[in-house]
């Protein structure tokens, strides 16, 4: 499947070509990615300007200020999609906490699944580097998510995954309100109540090698209150298929 990575960036200059690299170096030759840079102030965007002059897989977008992890990704969404880049869709953080050997197998899943899910919680998957306290938080707040809404998914705030351009189409991803993690587990409700094939598979999520995480009281403050703002509107009948796999293909 034709496929674009999607890399939203904020001060990542010490990750981010060795990612790219890293990813393209993976991929099939007609796999591209695009990063979408909230106006970095280490320069992370010139670096990525300067790899896109030697290598057309490569592509870059910029904006005015850091207006969130969540509004990057609806840019970037669209661009793809109203320019048809992409059959398949990968989103992955910035600072190698998904390892990009994953991305292929997450492409795959999509020949059969409308959503992939690179997930810490089914059997296989696993954390390493965290502290207690960052692992609790995750936890528990993946239980809080599922508790709330009845979402079927393990790792509802994982950022790594794969999802059908096609899917993506017909749903109102630009309504998602949240910009933090939150805004992972809104999108999945939406693909969920669409009847979504949905699939999850183990990987090993490994604490950013360089540069600080950008974790804020407002992103967990989000996290608390958006599950039950997804409760009370709940107007649609969930239909979605939803697979767990706990073992790599």
């Amino acid at each position: 499947m034709k496929t674009r990575i999607i890399i939203p960036t904020y001060n990542e200059r010490e990750n981010i070509i060795s990612l790219i690299a890293e990813l393209l170096r993976a991929m099939p030759r007609d796999a591209g990615v695009l990063v979408v840079d909230d106006g970095s102030p280490d320069g992370t965007a010139e670096l990525v300007r300067d790899y896109q002059s030697r290598d057309p897989r490569v592509m870059l977008m910029t904006r005015p200020g850091k207006l969130g992890m969540g509004s990057a990704y609806q840019a970037a969404f669209r661009r793809v999609l109203n320019e048809g880049l992409a059959e398949c869709i990968v989103t992955i953080d910035a600072d190698f906490s998904h390892n990009p050997r994953y991305v292929s197998e997450l492409v795959r899943g999509c020949e059969t699944a409308d959503l992939v899910i690179g997930s810490r919680y089914v059997p296989g998957g696993r954390i390493e580097n965290w502290s207690p306290w960052r692992r609790l938080l995750s936890w528990g707040g993946n239980r809080y998510v599922r508790f709330i809404t009845g979402l079927p998914i393990r790792d509802c705030t994982a950022g790594f995954s794969a999802m059908r351009a096609d899917f993506l189409s017909r749903v109102p991803f630009e309504a998602v309100r949240p910009t933090g993690y939150a805004w992972w587990f809104s999108l999945r409700m939406m693909f969920w109540r669409r009847g979504a094939r949905i699939r999850e598979i183990p990987i090993t999520f490994t604490e950013r090698r360089l540069g600080a995480s950008k974790i804020s009281a407002h992103i967990i403050t989000e996290g608390l209150i958006e599950p039950w703002r997804i409760r009370w509107m709940r107007n649609e009948a969930p239909n979605s298929r939803h697979q767990i796999t706990n073992k790599t293909q």
